[in-house]
C-alpha cells in the first residue's frame, strides 16, 4: 500500500507520521531493534509523565481501585492523548490485561506507518505503556509485560497483542 494511503487509511496526524518516520530511519542506519526501543521507551515514558504532570493533566488512578480498572484507565488515558491506535480492545483475563491493536489502524507502527524495513517488530507500544503506568500505579500494582514467545508483543490474524500482569 501506498504511504499515501496508509495517512488516509489510518487518518495519520503529523505526529503520527513524525514519530513512525525517526522510528523508522534508525532502521535504515541498522540501529533499530526492538531492544533498543523498549530502552527508548523508558526516556520517552519519564519524559511524557512529567509533562502531563506539569500540565495537571494526568491518569485517574485510586489505591480503592484494582489493578483491572487503574491499568486500564491509564492505557485508555494514553490512547486518548496520544492516538495511538484507531481500533484496540482491553481484555482481562486470569489477572492479565491484553491490549489489542488492530494492526493497519496502529498510528505509530515503524513499519506500517514509517515503511521501515525489518525482521521482527519495532513497537514502542510495550515498554511506553508498562514504564508509564508505572509512573502512576500505586506501589502494590506496578505491572509488568507478559513474555509471548520470545516478545512482548505478538502479531496474530491482523492484530497485535501486548499483554501485562502485575510484578
Amino acid at each position: 500500500m501506498a504511504f499515501e494511503e496508509v495517512v488516509i487509511e489510518r487518518n495519520l496526524n503529523k505526529w503520527n507520521v513524525l514519530i513512525a518516520s525517526i522510528l523508522a530511519g534508525f532502521s535504515k542506519w541498522g540501529v533499530l531493534s526492538q531492544g533498543i526501543v523498549n530502552k527508548n521507551m523508558e526516556l520517552v515514558a519519564d519524559k511524557l509523565s512529567r509533562y502531563f504532570k506539569t500540565k495537571g493533566n494526568i491518569p485517574y488512578v485510586d489505591t480503592n481501585r484494582n489493578f483491572e480498572q487503574n491499568l486500564k484507565s491509564i492505557i485508555e488515558f494514553l490512547d486518548k492523548e496520544l492516538e495511538l491506535a484507531g481500533q484496540k480492545a482491553l481484555e482481562f483475563d486470569e489477572d492479565i490485561l491484553t491490549f489489542r491493536v488492530v494492526s493497519k489502524t496502529c498510528n505509530f507502527c515503524p513499519i506500517g506507518v514509517g515503511e521501515a524495513e525489518l525482521e521482527g517488530t519495532a513497537c514502542p507500544y510495550p515498554s511506553l505503556i508498562k514504564e508509564f503506568a508505572n509512573k502512576f500505579l500505586p506501589e502494590d500494582q506496578k505491572v509488568k509485560l507478559v513474555v509471548q514467545e520470545r516478545n512482548y508483543l505478538k502479531k496474530q490474524r491482523g492484530n497485535c497483542f501486548i499483554k501485562f500482569t502485575k510484578e
